[in-house]
């Protein structure tokens, strides 16, 4: 199975399925389509020769899975290697370069974001909203604008951001680092500007970024929540009783936003929900006093960029009334 060719001859495809002695499946505008072609052996031998390495072939025998990425002509693809009925598998997800997406619909919030020179900036939302789509935007737009020193600890590597004025150091965990929190303590020894963390999993990954905010540095990292302020929640929640009275602390002095995204399939278009929450004096407060479940309110009322979700909903512009009704209904808004 040639990737490049199956790349150029679907252009809208998102995401490759392949089993052994199975037709191979794509996703096309949201649709999974079967192809005649069927899973080949050689065809998982050629991906950990050419592209993962002996050291996840190694991973993927002991473990069963392993996750890891490479480059075909101008896309980056993003594989997980696993096993069904004790055949092998493969879920390959195709990430367009940062140059061939269209515009983001908040670039002026992205920029904000990308001048910030310290504090938590998070970007959440459930698996494929495209949070490392959100947060490679930032980290291009930070490389293209100043001289920093720039840290990446991800899982695998997904979108590969040039180094332009920045110097970009971009960290596999499993491969250049054992995992993400001890990458951030690595990473604080490095002389960084900015750290970003493809995922904040533990507690001990979260306290590492916090610390890394609190001393100076600009942390970006992402978690699986459906709301901005449930990002707080899920963050406090994540360490002991007798912790989170400093955590509480720490995230209303040292967050600076948070974003929440969800997307939207009609047909052939995507449509990108982005909920913005701004750390705000009285939003800080919230944070402080437990009273985060306020925090939409304050939301709604729009100031500094901020809108909720539903808000978001309602600003699309070009969307039917019927397949927005038909979006809130999904989406739970």
């Amino acid at each position: 199975m040639d990737m490049e060719k199956m790349i150029t001859a679907y252009p809208a495809m998102t995401d490759i399925h392949v089993t052994e002695g199975e037709p191979v499946s794509i996703r096309v505008y949201g649709n999974l389509k079967k192809l005649k072609e069927k899973g080949e052996d050689s065809f998982f031998t050629s991906l950990f020769h050419d592209f993962l390495g002996p050291e996840k072939e190694e991973e993927w025998t002991r473990r069963g899975s392993c996750d890891g990425g490479c480059t075909i002509g101008t896309s980056r693809i993003r594989i997980h290697m696993y096993h069904s009925f004790g055949r092998k598998a493969a879920a390959l997800r195709i990430l367009p370069s940062l140059t061939a997406l269209a515009p983001d619909p908040d670039r002026e919030w992205l920029e904000k974001t990308a001048a910030l020179e310290h504090g938590l900036v998070l970007v959440t939302g459930p698996s494929g909203s495209g949070k490392s789509t959100a947060l490679a935007r930032i980290l291009s737009l930070i490389s293209s604008s100043r001289p920093c020193h720039m840290v990446t600890l991800e899982d695998p590597v997904e979108y590969v951001i040039p180094s332009d004025k920045a110097l970009v150091h971009q960290r596999e965990v499993g491969i250049d680092v054992q995992d993400f929190a001890s990458g951030v303590r690595d990473a604080l020894r490095e002389d960084p500007d900015v750290i970003a963390l493809g995922e904040m999993r533990d507690s001990e990954t979260i306290s590492a970024a916090l610390t890394a905010a609190e001393t100076g540095h600009l942390v970006l990292g992402t978690l699986h929540t459906t709301r901005a302020a449930d990002s707080i929640g899920r963050i406090i929640h994540a360490f002991p009783a007798d912790r989170q009275d400093e955590i509480r602390s720490l995230l209303a002095a040292n967050l600076r936003s948070a974003i929440s995204q969800r997307l939207y399939r009609t047909g052939k278009e995507t449509w990108l929900l982005r909920e913005i929450l701004t750390n705000i004096p009285a939003t800080a407060h919230l944070i402080r006093e437990g009273k985060e479940a306020q925090i939409p309110s304050y939301m709604e009322m729009g100031l500094h960029q901020m809108r909720t979700m539903k808000q978001a909903a309602y600003g699309l512009k070009g969307l039917s009334e019927r397949e927005r009704e038909k979006m809130m209904k999904l989406l739970e808004l």
